[in-house]
């Protein structure tokens, strides 16, 4: 049986190890996807639209017949055809991503007979995964799911090579590691961990304050509440704080417990702080786990409101830990209730913060029902989203594209939310994105969020709003913050300075700083 390469160039090997030759860029073409799809049957039409893109022929099918029947007096019977299409079969040990992932799978937890399996593990790659090739959308996106859980593994060697005792060689690998991929948080504990364990504490700080820097330049974020208490055992060299010390509140911490919605459904709630009493809407996808880890883009600032105000997050229907039953509806109405069930069941009567796309919710509850919304919080937000989304065909193509390629979609979607922020920046932030929700959910909730319309609710709000707004906001425009100040019969209006969507770190303090006065503010009567 021949044996396949792609965790680099794209490789055949022969039995006898010989390499097996591939005449042109589209037998090299035809085989990559392939193998990308793992031995399950691609439809000809779909490798023919892939392997003629450049130039089209006459007879799609016919040329693509043409390919296959040369490429099997090189692969022989491992070259399968099926019904409507072809697969690639290879034998158990004879595919290197194959091999990889099952190496992976089988590390166990003990870091030290660990490390045997991941070094062989990632042993494997010879460069860059489908190098060459990628430029084909479905090798593409394999290529990036491969090369994360390449990154993931070498993570998981550093963390296991520190555990058994063995620093110093763990700082080497994690060192260049690092300088790559200078955003990825665990990698940068890891080394920080290696070298405090390596006796070389200094360097380990520095690698903190280098990491905080580039994360406020990059995403307009702070280190984890994990990663800044790291910093501080190092300072203190492990030493724990003094006993009866209490904890501040930290999202790190939270506990979810469920409640249930009208309709019966359960959904997530956790809630942390001392304080008046704030009420978090979930924007258009979130977790609650990836809030509490510091990867969600708002963690920052609801991380300094925690400090201060007894805050209530939770998952909506079909997102983070409230995943399940397929969600009935998406829509306005849906989400304002399922908001309404949170007031109702967990919080009481509250300041409600809806930030970006939950804005339109918090305007709807606080109209609907006066008695349970105490205070709005709004900010980077809008009342009308077909004025503010105009294009009908930009929204369709979003929604279209999150659906059916999710990676490309959700990554185009988190360049608007720090514009001008690196490659690594942005498929941090889509990764947020789609590790919150499955791509039909979250397609589906996009779409509520372009055609959202509170507008003409916004005379019936009683409550007193504080709204918030950067002045180049380039994801929802800074007149979406004027309209909702001028329509809201009570509200302050904040501008900020900036082209940012969501709170930047330098103005953390400031944001968080105008919302706490605002939610102390001694009611009129």
């Amino acid at each position: 049986m021949l044996g396949f390469g792609v965790l680099g160039p794209l490789e055949i090997t022969g039995p006898d190890g010989a390499d097996v030759p591939l005449a042109g860029d589209r037998q090299r073409a035809l085989v990559a996807l392939l193998l990308a799809h793992a031995g399950r049957v691609v439809g000809a039409e779909q490798l023919a639209d892939a392997v003629f893109a450049d130039r089209p022929p006459v007879n799609p099918a016919a040329a693509l017949h043409s390919q296959v029947s040369r490429l099997r007096r090189l692969l022989g019977p491992q070259l399968v055809s099926g019904p409507s299409g072809y697969a690639l079969r290879v034998e158990e040990g004879g595919f290197d991503a194959a091999r990889f992932e099952r190496l992976l799978a089988g590390a166990p937890a003990a870091p030290t007979e660990a490390v045997d399996l991941l070094r062989e593990a990632l042993g494997l790659w010879r460069g860059a995964a489908y190098s060459g090739i990628s430029d084909l959308e479905t090798v593409r996106l394999e290529a990036i799911r491969l090369e994360e859980l390449r990154l993931t593994a070498t993570e998981d060697l550093a963390e296991a090579l520190t555990a058994s005792g063995r620093a110093a060689a763990a700082v080497p690998l994690l060192e260049p590691f690092v300088a790559g991929n200078p955003l990825r948080e665990r990698a940068r504990a890891a080394l920080m961990r290696a070298l405090y364990s390596d006796g070389r504490h200094a360097e380990a700080l520095r690698h903190y304050a280098t990491y905080r820097e580039h994360l406020a330049d990059e995403l307009g974020l702070e280190p984890s509440v994990a990663l800044q208490r790291l910093e501080l055992d190092i300072l203190r060299h492990g030493v724990e704080p003094p006993p009866g010390a209490p904890a501040p509140a930290a999202l790190d911490r939270l506990q979810a417990r469920y409640v249930r919605r009208h309709d019966g459904h359960k959904i997530a709630v956790a809630v942390v702080g001392t304080g008046p009493p704030l009420v978090v809407v979930p924007a258009w996808v979130t977790s609650l786990e990836l809030v509490a880890s510091g990867r969600d883009p708002r963690s920052s600032l609801l991380e300094r409101l925690a400090r201060r105000t007894r805050l209530t997050l939770y998952d909506r229907l079909g997102t983070g830990l409230s995943r399940g039953p397929a969600v009935p509806d998406h829509g306005l109405d849906a989400s304002t209730a399922e908001l309404e069930a949170v007031l109702e069941r967990s919080s009481g009567p509250a300041a409600v913060l809806g930030i970006s796309q939950a804005g339109p919710i918090a305007v709807a509850l606080a109209a609907r029902r006066p008695d349970l919304v105490h205070r709005l919080v709004l900010m980077g937000t809008y009342a009308d989203g077909p004025a503010t989304f105009p294009s009908a065909e930009l929204r369709s193509a979003a929604v279209g594209l999150v659906r059916s390629h999710s990676r490309l979609g959700t990554t185009m979607l988190a360049g608007l939310f720090r514009p001008g922020a690196g490659d690594e920046a942005s498929r941090l932030l889509a990764g947020v994105l789609r590790d919150s929700a499955d791509p039909t959910t979250a397609a589906d909730y996009l779409a509520a969020v372009y055609t959202a319309d509170v507008s003409s609710l916004l005379p019936q709000v009683v409550a007193p709003a504080l709204v918030l707004h950067y002045r180049a906001d380039a994801l929802i425009p800074f007149r979406g913050g004027q309209q909702l100040a001028a329509g809201l019969p009570d509200a302050q209006f904040v501008a900020l300075d900036g082209a940012y969507h969501l709170p930047d770190a330098h103005d953390l303090d400031t944001v968080a700083d105008a919302v706490v006065a605002f939610l102390n503010q001694p009611e009129l009567s």
